[in-house]
């Protein structure tokens, strides 16, 4: 029973290359450098306990369900776990987000190369112990950034071509299917991609009104001298 999980603080690291690793504070706290892999970097660190549950989603449009407790204790000097061995991906299928919940409380946030974006509210929890869920979001469009959200807020969106919008996702409908298209944010010229996006912080852009826009779907700005 879940229960009998122990649980304590822990920090949780994922890789672009799709590496897990979990690692208490005091084994954080005496360690150097993480080691990755040559071309590897971290791409979320989130601090949580070791009940919590993951969220992996993947380039299949699949999502994988378990929890830190599955993952041994381990340290900045290893590589981690290669989530993609260790929870039985299809051949070739690489993990692209991590989600960490405790209550699949709020939305989660699907952001679209074509810059789309999805907003779904959380129907990954499950009443059986399912650990795979297929169709977890649309293919229509390579996935850009996952996020989960407990309440609506700005984030910043950088398109191939330079250009920064920000977007704030009380603007965006919930559709409850999963795999939703999403609705249409950021219009990308021919040739062009939603390339980055992040939650929006004030000290991020000098002039952020630049970048904000009455209505969607909108081109953006490109950055002023003063971003740059």
């Amino acid at each position: 029973p879940e229960d009998d999980i122990p649980d304590y603080p822990v920090t949780l690291f994922f890789t672009k290359e799709g590496y897990f690793k979990k690692i208490t504070p005091q084994s954080l706290r005496m360690s150097g450098e993480q080691k990755l892999k040559e071309e590897d970097s971290i791409v979320q660190t989130v601090e949580a306990t070791n009940n919590t549950e993951l969220l992996f989603f993947t380039d299949r449009c699949q999502v994988y369900k378990t929890r830190a407790s599955e993952f041994a204790d381990t340290k900045a000097s290893v590589l981690g776990d290669f989530v993609a061995a260790k929870l039985g991906f299809d051949e070739g299928e690489s993990a692209v987000a991590m989600i960490v919940t405790t209550d699949y409380k709020g939305c989660l946030l699907f952001f679209f190369e074509n810059g789309k974006l999805a907003k779904v509210p959380d129907s990954y929890a499950t009443k059986t112990n399912r650990k795979r869920l297929a169709n977890a979001y649309s293919e229509k469009s390579p996935l850009c950034r996952v996020y989960h959200i407990q309440e609506d807020q700005e984030f910043l969106l950088t398109s191939s071509s330079g250009r920064m919008l920000l977007v704030h996702t009380g603007a965006v409908a919930e559709k409850a299917t999963r795999n939703t298209q999403g609705v249409a944010v950021m219009t990308q010229r021919k040739g062009h991609r939603l390339l980055n996006v992040e939650p929006f912080k004030e000290d991020m852009l000098k002039k952020p009104a630049r970048y904000r826009t009455k209505s969607l779907p909108a081109m953006g700005s490109m950055p002023a001298p003063e971003e740059t």
